[in-house]
């Protein structure tokens, strides 16, 4: 116990970033840079940035009175922010994972692109390409090795001033770096902030109207739906949605952009069969964790 406290004072506070949670799971609302994965490692006499999972997943524990730490089920890369679902026991994990390994939980994405309207063939389409991993590279698929991958996209506006517009992702696979490579090489639309799949410099447009923070992707898991099931009832089993509201920066970008956001993006919020229901899921004795009051202006 005293090196669980240790560990608190030196990273306090990670559990803020919890957003909603029942008796089966924990839904955060990852910020940028955060690995999530563990680490014991130790380079010098800093700690590895892998040990800032430790600690969340630390404080998690604490926050809720959990027997052990809250179990990893998916992954988001360093760089993207949003919906990261964790189990609260062992049993949870389990049956989310089969949901993951049988594609059956749906996950949407928020992302900022480096194009007009002009720039897409039309307003809503789908990727079917699959890709290369080669030493960590990701790549359109040219080998026998390629992995299939499947991504659907949705241009939801434009900037009338910049070059830049405003998508809907919707991830069918979990490749590495899948959503940047199908936007960068076969929509020709980066992401903004993404330096690795684009060399080509951010336009004077952008950069004249907005700034543009360093070591950001924009990115967001916006929301991911999973099953669940009633203890009794008729229909027992229903589509749990949690919507994670979008980080301040991205939408200052887009306030900056005259690009519009739903007021739902931008709060967040829970979902039943696809429809907004109240903070509260009396099903699976969930709880909206964030406030309700207005978001402060960035």
């Amino acid at each position: 116990m005293q090196v669980y406290r240790a560990a608190r004072t030196s990273t306090p506070n990670w559990s803020r970033f919890a957003i909603y949670a029942d008796r089966g799971i924990i839904v955060l609302n990852k910020p940028p840079g955060l690995i999530c994965q563990g680490s014991d490692k130790a380079i010098g006499d800093k700690r590895h940035t892998g040990d800032k999972f430790n600690d969340l997943l630390n404080d998690l524990k604490y926050r809720f009175k959990l027997d052990g730490q809250p179990n990893t089920v998916h992954r988001l890369d360093k760089s993207t922010t949003g919906a990261l679902i964790l189990a609260r026991n062992a049993s949870v994990a389990k049956q989310l994972s089969q949901q993951f390994q049988a594609r059956t939980i749906e996950k949407s994405y928020l992302a900022l692109v480096r194009g007009g309207e002009k720039s897409f063939p039309a307003r809503s389409g789908e990727i079917r390409d699959a890709l290369d991993i080669d030493d960590g590279r990701v790549s359109i698929g040219q080998s026998c090795n390629a992995k299939f991958a499947a991504t659907d996209w949705e241009l939801l506006a434009s900037s009338s001033t910049a070059p830049l517009s405003l998508v809907r992702l919707t991830l069918h696979t979990g490749l590495k770096h899948q959503l940047r490579v199908h936007l960068a090489h076969k929509l020709h639309v980066p992401i903004l902030g993404d330096n690795i799949y684009t060399r080509n410099p951010v336009s004077e447009k952008i950069t004249s109207i907005t700034k543009i923070p360093e070591n950001r992707i924009f990115l967001h898991a916006a929301r991911i739906t999973h099953s669940r099931y009633r203890k009794s009832g008729s229909s027992k089993h229903f589509r749990l949605g949690i919507a994670a509201p979008l980080p301040r920066d991205f939408v200052t970008i887009c306030k900056d952009a005259g690009i519009p956001l739903d007021n739902l993006d931008i709060q967040g919020g829970v979902f039943v069969d696809g429809e907004q229901v109240d903070d509260t899921v009396a099903d699976v004795e969930g709880k909206w964790l964030r406030s309700r009051s207005p978001r402060p202006e960035a």
